[in-house]
């Protein structure tokens, strides 16, 4: 009994440090906060590749629903296959038909929890390509708060913010910005339309906050789930990295 109770102590602590760390973003309803395809800088053009992975053994139809800016929604459906994976190079244009264009992605699997993700980069460089990825997250998954934290707007970067309404009405969200002492230093809200999304570019400019490093943007509404996210790009090389809020309170 006694060598049992050892173990038991020893094991404990790793499952509990595993579950702390867990992070589950799969869902029935899988939500991406935007996907686009545009001309970039000198010739070049952004795209996004879509994956997506039936991690599970029953076959069944993904709906996808894609909501172009100005536009009305755009559908179509794919078979996903036990343990499959699905690749959709530049969804924009090869999917959906759509050669200048940007908005939220919704993937429908009905009681079935795929997992998906994307890219959005930049072909056309002599010096190669570059972008980042973006997760997509199970509706169930999102919260009332996103909460974004080690950000900078320092000379090297620039950094764009931005927040998705995955919901059937439009959605006010509060955007706080603070520094790394939690002091606030800009505060302002905006109507999110019914799945759409808003994006500052460049909030040293936008807000006028100060070049620092530490920043945190929190966003929060009276209860709809919002899919909050920030880009934090390099400005020598235009290397990004995609940052996703969910809420530490929740």
């Amino acid at each position: 009994m006694r060598r049992f109770l050892i173990a038991l102590l020893l094991i404990l602590p790793l499952a509990s440090a595993h579950e702390a760390h867990a992070l589950n973003v799969s869902g029935e309803r899988i939500v991406f906060p935007v996907i686009g395809r545009f001309p970039g800088a000198g010739g070049t053009q952004w795209q996004t590749d879509v994956f997506i992975a039936n991690p599970g053994t029953p076959t069944y139809e993904l709906t996808l629903r894609f909501y172009p800016s100005g536009e009305g929604v755009q559908v179509r459906t794919i078979t996903m296959t036990p343990f499959s994976v699905t690749t959709l190079t530049d969804i924009c244009l090869n999917t959906f038909g759509r050669a200048n264009t940007g908005g939220m992605l919704e993937l429908d699997a009905g009681v079935f929890t795929p997992e998906a993700r994307a890219r959005i980069y930049n072909v056309g460089n002599p010096a190669g390509q570059f972008g980042q990825g973006v997760p997509g997250v199970g509706y169930g998954r999102l919260s009332r708060q996103a909460f974004l934290y080690g950000l900078s707007t320092n000379s090297a970067n620039r950094l764009n913010v931005g927040v998705a309404n995955p919901n059937d009405v439009p959605v006010v969200v509060s955007i706080f910005v603070n520094d790394h002492t939690g002091a606030n230093i800009h505060t302002r809200d905006v109507t999110v339309q019914a799945h759409q999304f808003v994006q500052f570019n460049d909030i040293a400019v936008v807000f006028g906050i100060p070049a620092q490093d530490g920043l945190v943007v929190n966003m929060n509404t009276s209860g709809e789930l919002i899919y909050g996210y920030a880009s934090e790009v390099r400005n020598d090389t235009g290397d990004a990295v995609f940052v996703f809020g969910l809420s530490p309170n929740s």
